[in-house]
């Protein structure tokens, strides 16, 4: 029933979208609820606040490195195939994590669950590229990573008291069972059939030039930069004072506003070019970085890390 439904709709309607963005921030949900991750496997799983963060920092290294395999074969694999055997993994993996939490066990089973994680969102990345608004099919995706951890941030401290890790992870499994049930939307997102020709190979060496690889490794150093300061910002918070559910709040609250950072990218467009717009919002998260260590209160907290989410989305 739902694969003939989703037969009938048009690959570039925003329900379309819409259904593509929420898996795609599915397949994130490593990076996008790293915060509770974080805290959870700390405060419920009783490790160490650096053990935590070698865990998280695992699980999203199987997402970056899954993300480069796919991208790489986008053209010639099945964006559906590769989703749906993501998710699967996923699935899998965090259900075996509900039963075993013997850490090194435990960070094993968190890096398969990024592999999946990671080939479920560079099929995304791929679908939407190959849509006719590739700019409105990546606005729509990124409302999602901001408007489902904000949802999560808000609700998770709420609840854990009440459901315990297993009970955060069989909600997060119900997400990724969700997403297996329409993945069938991405047989839509298709590249018309060419005969093999130069093209690749001159794609792959435009990569391999020092322009390209320069860009690649600023971009992973920033994601590896944000990812620490994301992991570890619900310690940050209640440090500061803030209580577990308070710091949760005010987590949710940043995450979403930062959508106004996503939408100024839209307003601005090309208006200023890249270089300045870049420069301006990393040293505005670095002020944030700092207003967040050296002013040690709530206010401090509050202003920082909503001023380094809304440059984060920038």
């Amino acid at each position: 029933m739902i694969k003939t439904y989703i037969e009938k709709l048009d690959a570039n309607s925003a329900l379309s979208l819409s259904l593509v963005g929420f898996i795609g921030t599915v397949g994130l949900l490593a990076l996008v609820m790293l915060p509770v991750l974080v805290g959870t496997y700390i405060d419920y799983l009783g490790f160490a606040e650096d053990s935590a963060g070698w865990v998280s920092a695992i699980n999203i290294a199987g997402i970056a490195l899954m993300t480069l395999v796919v991208s790489l074969k986008a053209k010639h694999w099945s964006l559906t195939k590769v989703a749906t055997n993501g998710l699967i993994v996923m699935i899998t993996i965090d259900v075996l994590t509900l039963f075993i939490h013997s850490i090194e066990i435990f960070a094993l089973l968190r890096f398969i669950s990024g592999l999946g994680g990671g080939a479920v969102q560079a099929a995304v990345a791929a679908a939407i590229a190959r849509t006719i608004k590739s700019d409105k099919g990546f606005g729509i995706w990124m409302l999602f990573q901001f408007l489902m951890p904000a949802i999560g941030l808000f609700c998770f401290p709420l609840l854990l008291p009440d459901i315990g890790f297993n009970g955060m992870f069989i909600i997060l499994i119900s997400l990724e069972v969700i997403s297996l049930m329409f993945v069938s939307i991405l047989s839509k997102y298709r590249l018309p059939h060419h005969k093999k020709s130069t093209t690749e190979e001159y794609e792959l060496a435009l990569m391999l030039k020092k322009p390209a690889l320069l860009s690649i490794f600023a971009l992973s150093l920033y994601g590896a930069a944000n990812a620490a300061i994301w992991a570890y910002a619900d310690r940050i918070g209640i440090n500061s004072g803030l209580s577990f559910d308070e710091t949760g709040l005010v987590l949710s609250v940043t995450t979403a506003i930062a959508i106004f950072g996503a939408l100024l990218v839209i307003w601005i467009k090309d208006k200023w070019g890249h270089l300045k717009p870049l420069s301006i919002g990393v040293s505005i998260q670095i002020i944030a970085m700092l207003i967040m260590v050296y002013v040690n209160s709530s206010l401090g907290y509050i202003i920082g890390i909503a001023l380094y989410n809304i440059c984060w989305a920038f």
